[in-house]
């Protein structure tokens, strides 16, 4: 072998060992970023847990005064239930004694009655001796005179006689009147306090069933109060392993940054020795990259963008790398930021524009290294409603590269339409892309329509936003699993398939 041929196998080795170094120090200072973002995380739980205890046994306290004043609350309510049991009594002997009252009054009126029958003959006979004695003064004459004193006399007696034994009658009778009313009165507001007696009766089981609820909460909060510490002290232990992992990768990017330019010095001298001119590859910043195009992206500087990642290839930065850690962790960050506001139709469209430049940029290099075979027909869309076209053309771009007859519906696919591609295409997968919530509870309606068309075999693989916040969203809309990018979509593809064995349980 001659010594050209030495040099160009030993330069395509320490490219390929550059190419290597790089990848890893790019993934070291990904992962060191990452590390980075969880200590933020985890300090901001430290916060929330701080705000909201205040002190160790927060929960157990606000239970335990919960309990107080529920207590006050029963002690109160038993105190006026006392009140008002007393005051029924009271109210019973009031009305029985009123009873007996009542009677008394029915049978001195009786008697009253039997003696007013003999007054009142007593006042007839007195004026039939009143008429008597007139009529006898009349017939003596002057002689008489004494007779007829008599007779106005005995007639004056006999009218207030009559007078006064119609007046006993009248006023007993409304004395009876009144008793009976008052009777009914107080057995009326008997039976009320009797019925109020009885729902205090029944608060009163409620209450003491609460209290007895509200001890058991004591209890169970102090278990909770517990669990709150140990989970607090879990996170303080993970946040010294996240300290000590960035201080380790950070070892390890120094130990990979020499290696690198150990090789680089080689390859300079085996360029040199063949006589090749090249720019030398520097080390890249990706949290930088990111950052800057993040701003970018976020800002609408198409042009920006897509001059970062022209620098970054030329720097040596792999496109598989920078379509991944780039591009689809901005599309990632953006989709979480937009999903819990309105999204104006102009700021969907910009960003799609600039993610279909930069893979316009991308997808060449890419495409040389994907592989020729056929794999299977996939679709893919948008669910029902949503139009963010952003992470969908990325994972487009990696299931062609891998292999996959990929039918792309676009935009708002309706159920249907999914359906009759896959009947079309004899697929066995769906990619559903969903931004929104709302527009993820659309896959629900596709499995259940696919079921309906015998099409129970077709699998569904979600992405988007609302999975990566909540991946037991996967499961609620019934599809079969999730892909956080790219990369991963081409796994899971394959796992789905039965191309490669699954696992792992999404």
């Amino acid at each position: 072998m001659s010594t050209q041929e030495v040099l160009e196998k030993q330069k395509k080795k320490l490219e390929n060992q550059r190419s290597i170094l790089l990848s890893q120090f790019n993934y070291c200072e990904d992962i060191e970023t990452s590390m980075g973002a969880l200590g933020d995380y985890l300090n901001q739980i430290k916060r929330i847990y701080f705000s909201y205890t205040r002190n160790e046994n927060y929960i157990t306290l606000i239970a335990e005064r919960t309990k107080q004043k529920i207590d006050q609350q029963l002690n109160l309510l038993l105190n006026n239930l006392n009140k008002m049991i007393l005051l029924k009594e009271n109210y019973s002997e009031m009305n029985g004694k009123i009873i007996e009252l009542n009677k008394e009054n029915l049978e001195v009126g009786k008697r009253l009655k039997e003696t007013f029958e003999v007054l009142k003959d007593v006042s007839l006979q007195t004026n039939i001796l009143a008429i008597n004695a007139n009529i006898e003064a009349h017939r003596i004459g002057q002689q008489g005179t004494a007779f007829k004193v008599i007779a106005t006399e005995v007639g004056k007696l006999s009218n207030l006689t009559s007078n006064s034994s119609k007046n006993i009658t009248d006023t007993t009778s409304k004395l009876t009147v009144q008793t009976s009313e008052m009777t009914k009165i107080l057995q009326d507001s008997n039976q009320t306090l009797s019925h109020v007696v009885q729902e205090l009766e029944q608060e009163k089981g409620s209450f003491t069933s609460m209290f007895r609820d509200s001890e058991k909460i004591v209890n169970e909060s102090i278990v909770l109060d517990e669990t709150l510490k140990e989970i607090y002290d879990l996170i303080e232990k993970v946040s010294v392993m996240v300290e000590y992992n960035k201080i380790s990768f950070a070892n390890i990017k120094k130990i990979l940054k020499d290696l690198l330019e150990s090789t680089k010095e080689m390859l300079d001298d085996i360029y040199k020795e063949l006589g090749i001119q090249r720019n030398s590859v520097q080390i890249f910043n990706t949290s930088n990259l990111y950052e800057q195009f993040y701003q970018n992206f976020k800002n609408e500087n198409l042009e920006v963008c897509v001059l970062l990642l022209q620098n970054a290839l030329e720097k040596g930065i792999e496109p598989t790398f920078l379509t991944t850690h780039i591009l689809e962790r901005t599309v990632e960050t953006i989709g979480k930021e937009q999903i819990d506001r309105l999204v104006p139709l102009s700021e969907i469209y910009v960003n799609g524009k600039i993610i279909e430049a930069c893979m316009n940029l991308l997808i060449p290099i890419l495409e040389k290294e994907s592989k020729s075979e056929n794999l299977g027909s996939i679709i893919i869309g948008n669910a029902f409603g949503d139009y963010h076209a952003l992470g969908r053309k990325i994972v487009v771009t990696f299931l062609r590269m891998a292999g996959f007859d990929v039918m792309d519906l676009g935009l708002s696919v309706p159920n249907e339409k999914f359906v009759a591609a896959v009947k079309e295409k004899n697929a066995k997968l769906v990619c559903v892309s969903a931004l929104i919530i709302h527009t993820a509870d659309e896959i629900k309606q596709l499995r259940t329509l696919l079921n309906e068309n015998g099409l129970k075999q077709v699998k569904i693989l979600v992405g988007g936003a609302p999975f990566n916040f909540e991946p037991r969203l996967v499961q609620a809309v019934n599809a079969d699993a999730m892909a956080k990018n790219g990369v991963e979509a081409i796994k899971v593809a394959k796992e789905l398939l039965g191309l490669i064995d699954r696992k792992e349980v999404y």
